[in-house]
């Protein structure tokens, strides 16, 4: 995260150098669409890390806001959906229960960003950026697949065997939140109007009140 940081700000103070050249090569609106792969990390204050994998797809837009400098504000929206699969094993000292809990997530992003877009040679552009995010979670549920030698525990779990995450009647305090806000720390590297990009964030307004949550996404897309 420190790096992500340090490169970013030492882009921006880059970008101070380049302001007459960047100013005849800075459009006043600046579109992308992308696909990403989202690492998703929830951090529990009591017990070990859970690591999501994920997918995504979005759409971003950014308006120049200084005649001088190639500094920019946007916005857009895009849905991730990620994804985890855990294996228990439950040892009663005399017989052996296995079952695997699989989990999934999909939320909807609203990003807000600042970002300053610093031309480095003919068609390559680096494009620091910082903001804010807010998210809604649309579904999250996990399914129980039990194994084990007792017919009727197994039969009991398979008639409910989907639990929702965001249910009081399923969780009750457990259940996680709809909501969250965070920030994050991005960098974007466009050759030719194809742009990779790599960001890392974190939430303050949390998934649970003692479980943390932050992202690594990769995207890759296209400017228009």
């Amino acid at each position: 995260m420190k790096k992500i940081l340090t490169i970013v700000l030492g882009i921006f103070t880059l970008g101070t150098t380049t302001t007459i050249s960047a100013q005849t090569d800075a459009p006043s609106t600046i579109q992308h669409v992308s696909v990403m792969y989202d690492l998703n990390t929830l951090s529990p204050k009591y017990g070990d890390n859970s690591y999501f994998n994920g997918v995504g797809a979005g759409y971003t837009i950014d308006f120049r806001v200084s005649n001088t400098i190639p500094l920019y504000v946007g916005t857009g929206l895009n849905i991730r959906g990620v994804f985890d699969k855990d294996k228990i094993a439950i040892n009663n000292e005399e017989d052996l229960v296995n079952m695997d809990v699989k989990s999934t997530l999909v939320n909807l992003n609203l990003p807000i960003n600042v970002s300053y877009r610093v031309p480095v040679a003919d068609n390559f552009y680096l494009t620091p950026q910082l903001g804010l995010d807010f998210r809604v979670q649309v579904y999250g549920q996990s399914k129980l697949d039990l194994n084990s030698d007792f017919p009727e525990l197994n039969k009991l779990v398979s008639q409910d065997s989907k639990v929702n995450l965001f249910s009081k009647n399923d969780l009750g305090d457990n259940r996680l939140r709809r909501f969250q806000m965070g920030w994050h720390a991005g960098l974007n590297f466009e050759y030719s109007r194809v742009n990779l990009g790599l960001s890392y964030g974190t939430d303050f307004v949390k998934i649970h009140k003692n479980v943390g949550g932050s992202n690594f996404l990769v995207s890759l897309g296209y400017t228009f």
